[in-house]
């Protein structure tokens, strides 16, 4: 990256830091979404981030009472090797023919980072969204949380498993298979935000400039914040 690219990152950054939304309402989750197949980023801001957001709000706030402050990061896979057919192939060693597999390289997925600010609203009586939630997935408890999850302190980790759990279940035909196509990160203020092995800074800050690695210059920048479905700030 140039001085001029590195100028620019920088000025998209501290804008979203100071001048966006999220200086008032700092997102506190940061959740990685990796997908069944390889859709179209038309198809992930028309579909699937639409989808996210009716869920999470409908979930956390389906009285539209608060205010919940998301932004969506489009990030492209690394290309990958896949085979594509086989040929048949002399071996001059053996002098015998084998089938070998023709190997393409292919563009990676896309997947997608979300920044998200979710309202202090109290968990304990929950809305109604919330009830029949938990009553699917605490079923074994009566329907309701482990009173430990009730507490105060333990919060964080409720709304976390809530996330996932409402992510995963209701948008079953697109997300992928496993423990982490559904990555939900509490964000510390008070330490430094880590992924993929390294440090990206502290807080909310770090897990920006962790969503804007890839970015060199506006028209990136442009390219991958989805502005339909964000709802910060960003002119």
């Amino acid at each position: 990256m140039n001085r001029r690219a590195r100028h620019e990152l920088k000025e998209m950054c501290n804008h979203l830091i100071t001048k966006s939304d999220f200086n008032t309402y700092n997102p506190q989750w940061f959740i990685s979404i990796s997908y069944l197949e390889s859709y179209s980023k038309k198809y992930l801001v028309n579909k699937i981030h639409k989808r996210i957001s009716d869920i999470i709000k409908d979930t956390f706030d389906p009285y539209d009472l608060n205010i919940i402050c998301k932004a969506y990061f489009i990030e492209k896979g690394k290309k990958k090797l896949v085979p594509e057919g086989s040929q048949l192939v002399l071996n001059t060693m053996s002098g015998k023919y084998s089938y070998d597999k023709e190997m393409t390289l292919k563009d990676g997925s896309y997947g997608t980072h979300l920044l998200l600010s979710l309202p202090t609203s109290p968990l304990d009586p929950p809305n109604k969204n919330l009830r029949k939630v938990w009553e699917t997935m605490y079923w074994e408890y009566g329907g309701r949380p482990p009173m430990h999850l009730l507490e105060e302190e333990n919060h964080q980790e409720l709304i976390a498993d809530t996330l996932d759990e409402v992510i995963r279940k209701k948008c079953p035909s697109f997300i992928a298979n496993g423990s982490k196509s559904v990555d939900v990160q509490l964000i510390d203020e008070r330490r430094e935000f880590r992924k993929s092995g390294s440090s990206w800074g502290k807080g909310w800050n770090g897990a920006l400039n962790y969503c804007l690695k890839n970015v060199y210059k506006k028209d990136m920048f442009l390219n991958t914040l989805d502005t339909t479905n964000s709802n910060i700030c960003v002119a």
